[in-house]
């Protein structure tokens, strides 16, 4: 590939993403422009804020300081560089080997520009800068030795996205045989989320333990010497001699478990650095501080080593995708014999909902079938589910006891949280039905009867969450046993008023998703806007949902009469007000739905069929 052929394939590719901007809008063309405008400020400011950090600030602060702050830039960096992997789990390239062969056109020189165009990320452009800058500041704080780093970062920058690349393609030739892309999709999203939840792991182990227990411990010794001078057993000037005594013995043990703290934490982050290859870049930089060339050296030749073989073994992976090596089949099982028809059995989607309609309850459980099959549901539910297990460690580690009259908020906080948290799914119904929502342009089932259904499909995930974190906190943090179901009518309240909210979302926002992905088919920053309208609003209506506890405590507080079920009776009867609203508002939005129904059908089937 010569000079005029990169160029080329360099322009073919900024204009495929200028097409890609314009069809999704002018409005979402101009905010994008404004969102890069803001990338590169950042990206400046970032630069020169790590210079002002590396001449100014970490010249005389202790080496360790110096280690913290790449190790933390590092973390960063990898975090987010996961984010925007988890956006596009499988590899998209930006120019297909299979349409350029024709043209004077290796396969290599076509890879190449396909891995140079996946280097255009918000990630690099953010965080490179931001470690150039900082490297910079300490060169000219440092001495030339510094300047060893720079080769260090560009291979740490190297094995980074080769390896990612060569994730990517291994991926896209295991997704070549459809019965595997669902379960890779789902297994890999759910990794990526649980490793983001890795920080939390400190609140188990909890390594600041020892101040906690020195300051009860100094607590204690203070009530106790409070209490023998208020019964006269002790003198003023003995209270002031003990009191003296207590607190230097609290500051001295404070002072050691700081420094075994401080040297047990820096003891820890050396050994991950050199343990983990991602520690390479932190260890190398922050030695040359301290002139130790060799990690820097080791570290820069061990990154160009796995960036270049992961390069290689991409490169070979593509061609091999390409050749079809991945989706020969060198022969055909012969298809298996369809069970004989048994009339008198009941299917899954023939099943009826107490108290609800045929129609509603054939959408309800086709609904629910598609959620738990479909990997797109299944990854707009992995986040909520782990908040959910996090949640659960977070409140079995924790240490001391709230107050009894938080509790019931805790564990109506908690439900709030799992909506706000499921509004990519429950606010966006009709997104993941694509070519699926002919069925009901189509079919004579009344309008709310299918939104009546569509409520009924996410009930069981969503409520069966919320009543889990329920039983979770009243574990944990019992409360008195009426407040138990008065949380669950709650519960059930908030998911109505939230199921109306989120129909109103579905009906005028509708968002296509692409099939495997969490990824929209078009992004466009209108709807976008609208959910966060859509959070905004939200605690509003909880208003009236947390009005009978709140009563509750203003008649505990004025009269002093305690253990009435105040809460129970009045969110029973909240919960009764729900239903009543939710019938009568989901006529409306049937109608609703009739009139808007043609323009989500053209939404939710563009460029997704």
């Amino acid at each position: 590939m010569n000079r005029e052929h990169l160029k080329a394939f360099f322009w073919l590719r900024w204009r495929l993403r200028v097409n890609q901007f314009k069809r999704a809008g002018t409005l979402n063309l101009v905010l994008v422009a404004i969102a890069t405008v803001c990338a590169l400020a950042s990206a400046v400011g970032l630069f020169f804020g790590g210079f002002a950090l590396g001449l100014w600030g970490l010249p005389d602060a202790p080496p360790a300081v110096r280690l913290y702050v790449w190790d933390g830039l590092v973390l960063a960096f990898l975090f987010a560089w996961l984010i925007g992997l988890l956006a596009e789990i499988q590899r998209s390239d930006a120019l297909s080997i299979d349409k350029v062969l024709h043209l004077p056109v290796s396969p290599a020189g076509a890879f190449v520009v396909n891995y140079l165009s996946s280097l255009l990320s918000l990630t690099l452009v953010v965080f490179v800068p931001a470690m150039t800058g900082l490297l910079l500041g300490q060169v000219f704080a440092h001495g030339p030795r510094m300047l060893l780093g720079f080769p260090l970062l560009a291979s740490f920058v190297l094995v980074v996205t080769a390896l990612t690349y060569q994730f990517q393609g291994w991926l896209a030739t295991l997704m070549a045989n459809p019965r595997r892309r669902r379960t890779i999709i789902v297994f890999v999203t759910g990794g990526l989320i649980l490793l983001a939840q890795a920080p939390n792991l400190l609140n188990v182990v909890r390594p600041w333990k020892g101040l906690d227990e020195a300051a009860r411990r100094k607590s204690a010794q203070m009530a106790e010497i409070a209490d023998r001078q208020a019964a006269g057993t002790i003198t003023g000037p003995e209270y002031l001699s003990r009191y003296k005594e207590i607190t230097d013995e609290y500051e001295a043990t404070k002072d050691d478990s700081a420094n075994q703290l401080k040297g047990r934490a820096e003891r820890t982050a050396r050994l991950l650095n050199t343990l983990l290859p991602p520690g390479w870049l932190p260890l190398g930089a922050a030695g040359l501080t301290e002139g130790d060339y060799l990690a820097a050296l080791l570290g820069t030749l061990a990154f160009g080593l796995v960036g270049a073989a992961s390069l290689w073994r991409g490169y070979r992976t593509t061609v091999r995708l390409y050749t079809g090596e991945f989706t020969a089949r060198e022969g055909k099982a012969p298809p298996k014999p369809a069970a004989p028809f048994d009339p008198t059995k009941l299917r899954f989607v023939e099943r009826r909902v107490p108290w609800v309609s045929e129609q509603a309850s054939a959408v309800a459980f086709a609904g629910f079938r598609a959620l738990v099959r479909a990997p797109e549901a299944k990854m707009a539910l992995l986040v909520p589910v782990a908040m959910v297990a996090v949640l659960g460690v977070v409140m079995v580690t924790v240490e001391g006891s709230p107050p009894a009259a938080l509790r019931p908020l805790m564990a109506f906080g908690t439900t709030v949280m799992l909506l706000t948290i499921s509004l990519q799914l429950t606010g966006n119904q009709f997104g993941y039905d694509r070519s699926g929502f002919r069925a009901f342009v189509l079919s004579p089932v009344p309008r709310r009867e299918i939104l009546l259904g569509k409520n009924l499909a996410v009930a069981p995930l969503i409520v069966g969450m919320n009543v889990f974190a329920l039983l979770v906190v009243g574990a944990v943090f019992p409360m008195r046993i009426d407040h138990y179901p008065a949380v669950l009518a709650q519960i059930l309240s908030t998911y109505l008023l939230f199921s109306l909210m989120a129909n109103v979302l579905s009906i005028i926002a509708p968002i296509p998703i692409k099939p495997g992905s969490v990824q929209a088919a078009q992004v466009k920053i209108g709807p976008v806007l609208l959910q966060f309208a859509f959070l905004a609003v939200f605690p509003v209506v909880l208003v009236p949902v947390l009005l009978p506890y709140g009563l509750h405590l203003l008649v505990e507080e004025l009269t002093g009469v305690r253990g009435l079920p105040i809460s129970l009776v009045l969110s029973l009867a909240v919960l009764a007000g729900a239903v009543l609203l939710y019938r009568r508002a989901l006529t409306w939005q049937g109608d609703w739905l009739t009139v808007r129904e043609q323009k989500i059908l053209e939404t939710v089937t563009t460029k997704v069929e």
